[in-house]
């Protein structure tokens, strides 16, 4: 990725004004600039993923909630069962 960022890298401007803590000779990439079309590219494949990672992370936690709502459930069906179970062993006896 960073390779394919270089390779449009070719031609070269001075940089713009420098604080003095730098080099006054630095020079910037031309075609290096956040506007340049390769970083666009990959500012949006980047979008893209980020987005697909969420929607992920929502229908899992959609998932996970309705997996504890089953569990719940059951859980109170068991809850049910035991106390019938323990009322007739009460009436047997």
């Amino acid at each position: 990725m960073i390779a394919a960022l270089l390779a449009g890298c070719n031609t070269m401007e001075p940089a713009r004004e420098m604080p003095t803590a730098r080099l006054p000779a630095a020079q910037v990439p031309r075609d290096c600039r956040p506007e340049a079309a390769e970083v666009r590219r990959l500012n949006e494949q980047l979008a893209v993923e980020v987005a697909e990672r969420q929607r992920v992370v929502r229908a899992a936690a959609r998932r996970e909630e309705a997996l504890k709502k089953q569990l719940d459930a059951l859980k109170a069906i068991e809850r049910g069962i035991l106390e019938r179970e323990e009322r007739m062993q009460s009436q047997a006896r």
